[in-house]
């Protein structure tokens, strides 16, 4: 596995393989963060993950 700065670093100069990789490392942390009585919000998920693509993008190293 690439290192995880390496991988972080790719996804900001737009790799999609990079956001790739970087979604599965954090898909669990995004879906139990969608979990709304009990059944995952679709909607809250899509939100997220939006917030994750921006957080990639505007991250500082």
């Amino acid at each position: 596995m690439i290192a995880f700065k390496e991988l972080l670093l790719r996804a900001k100069r737009g790799e999609e393989k990079a956001f790739e990789e970087l979604f599965a490392i954090f898909e669990p942390l995004v879906r139990k963060c969608s979990i709304v009585n009990g059944h995952v919000d679709e909607d809250l998920r899509q939100i997220l993950l939006m917030e994750f693509v921006q957080a990639v993008r505007k991250f500082r190293i």
